[in-house]
């Protein structure tokens, strides 16, 4: 009897340097070669996060799974062999089962869900990663040449209507490409509103959970942004001339370092400065004097640290943070995650700015097409625009 294999993200730990990466495994816990090499290249040859590592095992996994049913080659897909594989995440739910993170559980076999298992820009995604490393395949010769570059855009022949070029009826054949993608429907990001904000901090229990709340919703940096930052980062004065740095008021500096102790790598390989706020720099200095009180913390470089249990002075990690939110979702009764506090900073600022570009500096996107999600129109903004225009057209007659 056939029994199908499954394949699954796991997480590896360095035994020569305590680094922590990801692969891919069956059900065995056998690793898959080409896989953990792709994972391994991207983060060391890319310079991609770790983060980035774990989300590309995690839809590896999903391929090598469907590709195991259904016999497909895992290396050389085709258009048509993604075409299904897409249909299959559209139906099959997510595997996901990690405690507290509200994610999407598997449901009843015997239950036939009406809407779709997977949204289609997570289908798209997913998609991506294939072809990636249908990509790298190539370039390490699993496969042949021209494999990869077939699965962006399926080539139809048609032909154009006839024109008369002179007196002649020709018709000019003409390739039309289309991409493998599912229908997109845009949805703006999911965001708080600034008295949820405050509910969040109202039910911290010290200094240092206010200023972590308060720093994402006032600067939009990503989770391991923050974890990473060191004192050295932080220029919260008027001048920091005297440290060599000719920006004005205060700021804070956003490096990218490999090694950190708590895992946190920042997403952009860019340098980036974020203006802070005075409300900021206040939450900053209740959280300094408490960490400083503590001998470990006032000894470590890290802006984030252990003060209240063992071990104390150790950087914080990015799961420690996200733990602190859904304790936090629990007390005020209302889902919230670190990352929905950059998507509510950076929906704010562009409904006050209207400028795409300001807040894709301000964000650190790598491409202004990242911040369009963040343009979308507001009811309020749609109806002063109705109102204007009929006012600069005048009473009809």
């Amino acid at each position: 009897m056939f029994v199908p294999v499954e394949f699954w993200a796991q997480q590896t730990v360095s035994p020569v340097d305590g680094r922590v990466g990801w692969t891919v495994v069956d059900d065995c816990y056998v690793e898959y070669q080409r896989a953990a090499e792709y994972l391994r290249a991207i983060v060391d040859g890319e310079g991609r996060s770790v983060g980035t590592a774990r989300t590309y095992a995690g839809r590896l996994a999903l391929w090598l799974t469907w590709t195991a049913a259904s016999g497909a080659d895992d290396t050389a897909p085709d258009v048509d062999s993604l075409s299904v594989f897409a249909r299959w995440l559209e139906r099959t739910p997510s595997r996901k089962h990690r405690q507290g993170r509200d994610r999407r559980r598997a449901g009843d076999p015997k239950v036939i869900p009406i809407g779709p298992a997977r949204s289609p820009s997570t289908v798209d995604g997913i998609l991506t990663v294939v072809v990636e490393f249908a990509r790298f395949g190539s370039s390490r010769g699993w496969v042949k040449p021209g494999v990869a570059e077939a699965l962006s855009f399926r080539e139809e022949l048609r032909f154009l209507p006839p024109r008369y070029d002179r007196g002649e009826r020709t018709g000019w054949p003409v390739v039309e490409r289309r991409r493998v993608r599912r229908r997109r429907v845009e949805k703006p990001p999911m965001t708080l509103r600034r008295e949820e904000v405050n509910a969040l901090v109202d039910a911290c229990s010290n200094a240092r959970e206010r200023f972590i709340v308060e720093a994402l919703y006032g600067t939009g940096l990503r989770l391991s942004e923050l974890c990473g930052l060191r004192l050295s980062d932080l220029h919260l004065v008027p001048s920091a001339t005297h440290l060599g740095c000719r920006v004005a008021g205060a700021h804070l500096h956003v490096v990218r370092r490999e090694g950190n102790e708590n895992g946190a790598l920042a997403k952009s390989i860019y340098p980036r400065v974020v203006p802070v706020t005075t409300g900021l720099v206040r939450r900053h200095d209740a959280y300094r004097f408490e960490r400083d009180a503590v001998v470990e913390g006032a000894a470590s470089d890290y802006l984030l640290v252990n003060c209240y249990h063992r071990p104390l002075g150790r950087a914080l990690s990015p799961g420690s943070v996200e733990e602190l939110f859904v304790r936090l979702s629990a007390k005020v009764g209302h889902r919230a995650r670190p990352h929905m506090l950059r998507h509510s900073f950076a929906s704010e600022v562009a409904l006050a700015t209207k400028d795409p570009a300001l807040v894709k500096e301000l964000l650190g996107h790598a491409s202004i097409s990242s911040t369009d999600v963040y343009m979308h129109a507001r009811w309020d903004d749609m109806r002063a625009a109705v109102d204007a225009h009929a006012d600069a057209r005048g009473p009809a007659r």
